[in-house]
């Protein structure tokens, strides 16, 4: 719904010049319940950093969850054609939690997408933060048609944990979107520095993100393929002193990330397979979650293993089928992954992740839907120090139910 008054109102600062413009005022509100047990194992050492053995945190929670099937969020987008063939545009989006009234993220006033764009025969490029080809995320996104739950339903369809080479959303980004040709659309991006950053931006002292793809759409079979790459900052390559030297040169800390992401999916009406593919190498740290919460002598794994870089591959097979007057959803992901370094281990460090998600979404309006879903996702791992065996897991079960509103 076009409301232009309003989306006066919440910016504040359109003069009367911009009446004319085509502004809308939209966003999404998901309430709902979720339940969540965990099983981590964590890593104990001492104050040096010494391996001493492992420990175990179970945990239950339950409560009232915002986003748990998508984020919930507000924006503000408009256009104006300036001439036959040139229309200028912009979209600025806010997430927000709505179980606590708390934004989405601290400081950042427009956290899930701020850009300006303009669009010509020739095709559109974009400028602002969004997020780039392989996020699963903003505008300009073109794998998540290859993930059954989308990017939402927290960990249920959480394909970051499978896909650890999925990029986000990021500040300082170009991107060229041509037009499509046979079904074909190539696109390109560029993040000149990934973070705001005061100084630098666009030098080897940031992380900068480069990404060129391709989407194909020919009636019920559409693909997509993404080979993307961080330019990590020198001083994440070399360090500044000399122990982070030492110590970047023992993790094997590389110039630049490798990830190639694709997808295929065919709709046969009665159900749509999918089937998306990651392989990743060089990417910074181990991206392994842990609870730290006894002092000085316990680690979770991903502190443990520091910022070793990791190779691997993941791949995720779900469909989407309707039933009834809703729609079912159904995944299933594995991968398999290890660090590029021994380090201090007898051997690289090796682990794998399984996942298992199904859900329902019912629609009551237009507008507004239900939802269902529940979900598994277990994470091994396998390394040696001193000649002993180490084999830590986290295991996560996820059951979720709410409401969504559009607006």
């Amino acid at each position: 719904m076009k409301k232009t008054l309003a989306a006066v109102a919440v910016l504040g600062a359109f003069a009367g010049s911009a009446l004319a413009a085509d502004v809308t005022l939209y966003g999404k509100v998901d309430l709902g319940l979720q339940y969540v047990n965990s099983n981590t194992d964590q890593i104990l050492t001492n104050e040096d950093g010494d391996l001493l053995g492992m420990t175990n945190t179970k945990k239950d929670s339950w409560g009232v969850k915002s986003g748990s099937n998508t984020g919930s969020r507000f924006g503000l987008k408009g256009t104006e054609q300036i001439a036959d063939g040139l229309t200028v545009g912009f979209q600025l989006e806010q997430g927000f939690n709505a179980d606590d009234g708390t934004l989405g993220a601290d400081g950042l006033a427009f956290n899930r997408e701020a850009r300006l764009y303009v669009q010509t025969e020739f095709g559109e490029i974009g400028l602002g933060r969004m997020g780039g080809l392989d996020s699963g995320l903003g505008s300009y996104d073109i794998i998540s048609k290859g993930y059954a739950f989308g990017t939402g339903w927290n960990s249920i369809g959480d394909t970051s944990a499978i896909l650890l080479g999925e990029s986000s959303r990021m500040d300082n980004m170009i991107t060229y979107k041509s037009p499509t040709f046979a079904g074909v659309t190539v696109l390109a991006q560029v993040s000149l520095a990934k973070t705001s950053v005061e100084e630098g931006e666009g030098s080897s002292d940031v992380d900068r993100y480069y990404a060129l793809g391709a989407t194909g759409n020919w009636g019920a079979l559409s693909s997509a393929l993404i080979f993307s790459t961080t330019d990590y900052s020198r001083t994440w390559v070399n360090g500044t002193t000399a122990q982070e030297k030492q110590e970047a040169k023992e993790d094997g800390h590389e110039d630049m990330s490798k990830v190639l992401t694709g997808y295929v999916s065919y709709d046969f009406g009665v159900v749509k397979p999918m089937l998306a593919a990651q392989y990743f190498d060089d990417l910074k740290g181990m991206s392994v979650s842990a609870v730290l919460d006894e002092g000085e002598t316990v680690d979770g794994l991903n502190k443990y293993l520091g910022s070793l870089s990791k190779k691997g591959y993941g791949v995720i097979l779900g469909a989407t089928a309707p039933l009834g007057a809703g729609t079912l959803f159904a995944s299933v992901g594995y991968n398999d992954f290890e660090s590029t370094v021994s380090d201090d281990q007898d051997g690289k460090i090796k682990f794998d992740t399984v996942q298992f998600g199904i859900g329902y979404q019912y629609p009551l309006s237009k507008r507004t839907y239900v939802y269902t879903a529940a979900g598994y996702t277990k994470l091994s791992g396998d390394f040696k120090e001193d000649g002993k065996k180490y084999d830590p897991e986290t295991k996560t079960t996820e059951v979720v139910a709410g409401i969504v509103h559009n607006f």
